[in-house]
């Protein structure tokens, strides 16, 4: 059974600040974030300062949250944007509120069932980002959410309107290289045929024409993102060699090193783990890939 937040007594007054603002875009953009992911978003070192500020903002209703439900041990609070967020993001960044406020309802009343699938979604934005602030001229260009994407994102196919729905598109940059990648996040619940039918998918969009003409980029990387190294043999064996898409898939877990440079990802076909970038590309000209 899911736990239900504390009952807010007199709201405090909060004056918010810039690095709230930023809170309340990464909880529309994503959705739900835990606390943990929220400070390794923002770099956040003090954990009590975090989560005094979240506990303050959820009071005056600046932000909401839920609670996971486990088997064993205490439930874990997440955090979503609230009704005050909302207000404050469309005087602030001049998003449409009723835009903000059906993303809010929507992860509000978003089962138990799918919340560890949306979680790993933010889990790997997080990691991203802070890797890439890591290292000079480089950062998160862009970051879109499913729904953003999905009109997008369709193929036909021998006269079929295939609708592709991909969980997020980003792209980032390593000094003047431009990176663009579709996410596809797994929990290890469906079977390989349909992975490899996503992929076949893919593959066609991007022969089509479709992601050039919609996205405005050439070329783009496939990341399958899942919690579990044995799901990543599996899949990475499962899949055909193509020369055509470059399909990446990782372990969360082993990404908490680094998603850029460490060795955590297999491609098509391989047994071996290999990183998406080397050292050279950190000093690459003009371009995109």
């Amino acid at each position: 059974m899911r736990a239900k937040p504390d009952k807010r007594r007199k709201s405090p007054k909060v004056i918010t600040t810039d690095r709230d603002v930023e809170l309340f875009e990464a909880l529309w953009r994503h959705g739900v974030m835990t606390r943990s992911q929220v400070q390794v978003y923002f770099g956040w070192d003090c954990v009590s300062d975090i989560n005094r500020r979240l506990r303050k903002l959820f009071d005056a209703g600046y932000v909401d949250r839920r609670f996971q439900a486990r088997k064993f041990g205490p439930t874990s609070a997440v955090y979503l944007l609230g009704n005050d967020g909302v207000k404050v993001l469309a005087a602030e960044k001049g998003i449409n509120a009723t835009v903000l406020n059906r993303r809010r309802y929507r992860f509000k009343n978003i089962s138990d069932h799918l919340l560890p699938h949306e979680l790993l979604i933010s889990d790997f934005a997080c990691l991203l980002r802070i890797a890439l602030a890591r290292y000079p001229g480089c950062g998160l260009h862009g970051w879109k959410y499913d729904e953003q994407i999905v009109e997008l994102c369709n193929v036909i196919e021998d006269g079929a309107d295939l609708e592709l729905k991909p969980d997020a598109y980003g792209s980032y940059h390593l000094n003047k290289m431009l990176y663009n990648f579709f996410l596809e996040a797994d929990l290890g619940t469906e079977p390989l045929s349909r992975i490899k039918r996503k992929v076949e998918l893919y593959r066609s969009f991007k022969a089509s024409g479709l992601f050039h003409k919609n996205f405005n980029w050439k070329a783009f990387r496939l990341f399958i993102v899942t919690n579990s190294s044995g799901r990543v043999r599996n899949i990475s064996l499962a899949m055909p060699i193509v020369d055509d898409l470059k399909v990446f898939t990782g372990n969360i877990e082993a990404m908490r090193i680094d998603p850029l440079f460490a060795p955590v990802w297999m491609m098509s076909g391989g047994s071996k783990a290999v990183p998406l970038h080397s050292a050279a590309d950190l000093g690459a000209g003009d371009g995109q890939s």
